[in-house]
């Protein structure tokens, strides 16, 4: 028999928090409560739960600030947090994102939204769990078979950047978590090529570029031993397909072209241009932006270029790079 889950209920209101709790006990869930943000992060640390319900506005700490704690400490960070309003969802979505929450959704909650809502946040946090997995794992074998290289093919900033554009195209929070971890890991296949030909300046020759090509199939290799083989490889195996249908390596060509690797090829263009390369000094974002329309349609998929382009994202990923931050998002 599968092992109960459990579900920390944060409203300060007791009708609500009674009507909920015994709406999850319906569908098989045990259930803990708190009446405020700040008791729900004193619960959640000693009960570590499976998902947190946090209404928005409460007395002592409100959700916002709450989730913002939560998300900040490693011990309840991959908890997912479904975050409860009964005012207009449009603003409070922005800060549910700000504060770090994966989900929103509005009150009174019918039944059937809450099941769908609750079992969708449970499947996320089983997949994290898996890609956290996968990404300490890779990282030991880059170690194990590269204990001398100068610098593993994870890209953070690539990440961070896949991420934020999947969230703003309205991709749900368990498609931004694959996103996240396709752009780190899509050079993974690079492990296997010599550094020599990695840092070599100036231009290849065909068999080179040849080489070259090959991490993609190679990181899809890599990746596939691993549980969440399924989301990761076919982006990481397919980031440098072309929207006309004349990348690498199965020429895949618009729609076929998996989303992840569409995603992870823009962000990982974006960073490719505005940095330095032994091969030549970076492009402003303002150049970038007119190389990624340039190529909108034969290269990318248009409908992300467009997205990205018309964003504050590109400035704000400039800013973090000069001012060498991680945080993009």
């Amino acid at each position: 028999m599968p092992e109960r889950r459990t579900i920390l209920v944060t409203d300060d209101s007791s009708a609500n928090r009674d009507l909920l709790s015994g709406q999850l006990s319906n569908l098989g869930f045990w259930t803990e409560a708190a009446n405020n943000g700040e008791e729900a992060i004193r619960v959640a640390r000693r009960l570590k739960p499976d998902l947190i319900l946090m209404d928005v506005e409460m007395p002592v700490m409100n959700g916002h600030d709450a989730c913002k704690r939560l998300k900040s400490d490693p011990v309840t960070a991959e908890i997912p947090v479904l975050m409860m309003t009964g005012f207009d969802p449009r603003p409070e979505r922005a800060k549910m994102v700000e504060a770090g929450g994966d989900d929103l959704i509005v009150k009174p909650i019918a039944m059937r939204d809450l099941q769908v809502r609750v079992r969708a946040l449970l499947r996320l946090k089983e997949l994290r769990r898996d890609l956290r997995s996968t990404q300490e794992s890779l990282r030991e074998l880059v170690k194990r078979e590269n204990p001398t290289e100068s610098k593993a093919p994870f890209d953070d900033r690539v990440a961070l950047t896949a991420q934020s554009l999947a969230r703003l195209v309205g991709l749900d929070a368990e498609d931004q978590e694959v996103a996240y971890h396709a752009g780190l890991l899509h050079d993974i296949g690079q492990i296997g090529l010599p550094e020599a030909l990695l840092n070599k300046q100036g231009g290849l020759t065909p068999e080179e570029f040849a080489q070259i090509q090959q991490h993609t199939v190679l990181g899809a290799e890599i990746a596939g031993p691993f549980r969440p083989a399924t989301v990761l490889a076919p982006a990481i195996r397919h980031h440098h397909e072309r929207w006309d249908g004349s990348g690498y390596p199965d020429k895949l060509q618009g729609p076929a072209i998996p989303m992840m690797a569409r995603i992870v090829s823009v962000a990982d263009a974006f960073h490719a241009m505005i940095t330095d390369r032994p091969y030549r000094p970076r492009h402003t974002v303002a150049k970038t932006l007119e190389i990624l329309a340039a190529g909108s349609g034969s290269q990318w998929d248009p409908r992300l270029v467009a997205a990205f382009a018309t964003s504050s994202l590109p400035q704000r990923i400039a800013g973090a790079v000069e001012g060498d931050e991680a945080k993009i998002a």
